[in-house]
């Protein structure tokens, strides 16, 4: 039993626990007694932001004269705008840092301009391979060289978010020089970039003849490079279960009736050359999948070939959102392929969710539209496994 007037110290933790957002409320229970500053710096130091050259300098200066902060640090963002002339001074400073912060689990990097990291000791960068979770948004690299560098150091990184990276565009000789390293042990795979084809072709594919991905987000940007993303796809294989893609709206050139090529099968469909279409046929273990960026009506012959290699029986979700343009052209969408691959035994606990988005059309009216997708889809509707919403 405790002393009279004394709580116990998992009471007090847990009460300190419900402060974790007030930080006002939080530095005051730091200074209330000896035993009471461990859970308030639990909250007040595990998510730390740095803006800028200044706040770094403060933040070094913090620890070097309380170095018991470190192990508190678990989440670390630098960020600065990339127009800033400072960010060329300071943003190296980085991996030092992390080297001083032992229970930094995630490093996100967002909206500045990070300068080579040639100078950089490979002693220092070897400090990121503490990392479980690395972000890279809105970031800017000098050359591809440093990207490698900094996702080749992060080598046990399970999370990994690739938004909107660019650099300068390197020669061929130079990506020749890069070592090949075993791929980092990822979970979560997340790629929204103008450049993924490169980082993927670089950095991750060439070493990677299977990843344990469980959830993959891409959203593809690059028309010419679908057999990029169809590697990624086939090394992902058998572990992803949880998949989102976006998707070129349309293929380029004109409709012209030349075959396309899918592995297996031919479609008669839009372009003037034959081209490698996206495909699932490796990634059986999938639970839920999500396919955006559809327009209808539109030319966008791999829709037919993505569903038409669909093979998971495990799949509990598929996700489609389209935005359709005028409700005259509804059935120009490939509903029957759709419908007859989800209507196999094999599907049968699948649920297909439809988001229409409608234009602003004088012929776009919500009820229509649900009524006609409902009747290209008989098998679906029969089996009651069909969700429909419209917006406009």
């Amino acid at each position: 039993m405790p002393s009279k007037g004394k709580l116990p110290q998992e009471l007090i933790d847990q009460a300190i626990d419900h402060l974790w957002n007030d930080r006002d409320s939080l530095s005051t229970c730091s200074r209330v007694c000896h035993a009471w500053l461990p859970s308030a710096r639990t909250h007040l130091f595990r998510d730390q932001r740095l803006t800028g050259a200044k706040h770094c300098a403060r933040f070094e200066a913090l620890l070097e004269g309380n170095p018991d902060i470190a192990p508190y640090v678990r989440k670390l963002t630098i960020s600065e705008p990339m127009s800033t002339a400072y960010a060329q001074n300071w943003v190296n400073r980085v991996p030092a840092l992390v080297g001083k912060l032992r229970r930094l689990t995630t490093l996100e990097f967002v909206g500045l301009h990070y300068v080579s990291l040639q100078h950089t000791s490979p002693e220092t960068l070897s400090t990121l391979s503490r990392l479980t979770a690395l972000v890279l948004a809105d970031v800017y690299f000098d050359s591809f060289v440093d990207v490698h560098a900094l996702l080749s150091a992060a080598c046990n990184i399970r999370d990994l978010c690739f938004y909107r990276v660019c650099w300068a565009a390197p020669s061929s000789s130079t990506y020749g020089s890069l070592p090949v390293k075993a791929p980092p042990p990822l979970r979560r795979l997340v790629i929204d970039s103008w450049a993924s084809s490169a980082m993927l072709q670089e950095w991750l594919l060439p070493s990677a003849r299977r990843l344990d991905v469980r959830t993959l987000m891409v959203r593809w940007r690059e028309r010419d490079s679908i057999d990029v993303l169809n590697g990624l796809l086939k090394a992902c294989g058998t572990a992803t279960q949880n998949l989102y893609i976006e998707l070129p709206t349309t293929m380029e050139g004109a409709c012209s009736g030349t075959p396309f090529t899918v592995p297996g099968r031919r479609y008669s469909h839009i372009h003037a050359e034959t081209q490698v279409l996206p495909s699932l046929f490796y990634n059986t273990n999938l639970r839920s999948l999500e396919i955006d960026g559809l327009v209808v009506p539109g030319c966008v012959p791999w829709t037919s070939a993505w569903l038409a290699h669909l093979r998971a029986p495990t799949l509990e979700k598929l996700s489609v959102t389209l935005l359709v343009l005028d409700s005259a052209s509804i059935s120009s969408f490939d509903w029957t392929t759709l419908d007859s691959v989800l209507s196999q035994p094999s599907f049968k606990g699948t649920t297909l969710h439809l988001n229409i988005n409608l234009a602003l059309h004088t012929n776009n009216d919500p009820r229509t539209v649900r009524e006609a997708v409902t009747g290209h889809l008989p098998g679906i509707a029969q089996r009651g496994k069909l969700s429909i919403h419209c917006f406009g």
